[in-house]
């Protein structure tokens, strides 16, 4: 009868340590949970912080952008009618003066000849 009651013993103790080791089993998993829904949160509000700067940055870029290239635009305009004007006065300088512009071509490729010759 001892033996009986002992195994009986050692079974109700058996099946109170599994259920006890269920229940911390239980808890710290609920607990893991919850600790893995705050990072997944934090994840989370770290990657729409990170979408919202990048997404500033590109309409910043925009804004700079649309702002420089009307001032892009005037400047390419400017540089191309002045370049306009500047081969109308070398036309008519070299009409007038044909000489001396002939002069001047002759020592302007003289000096290049001189400088690809040197190397």
């Amino acid at each position: 009868m001892d033996q009986t009651r002992a195994g009986e013993i050692a079974k109700d103790a058996a099946e109170e340590a599994s259920k006890t080791a269920n229940e911390a089993a239980k808890r710290v998993g609920e607990q893991v949970q919850s600790a893995v829904d705050q990072g997944k949160s934090a994840v989370q509000d770290l990657a729409n912080q990170a979408s919202e700067v990048g997404g500033q940055a590109i309409d910043r870029a925009g804004e700079f952008i649309e702002g420089v290239a009307p001032q892009a635009r005037q400047v390419a305009s400017d540089l191309y009618d002045r370049g306009s004007r500047s081969g109308e006065y070398i036309r008519q300088y070299a009409a007038q003066e044909p000489l001396t512009a002939m002069l001047v071509a002759g020592v302007i490729g003289f000096a290049l000849g001189y400088l690809i010759r040197g190397r």
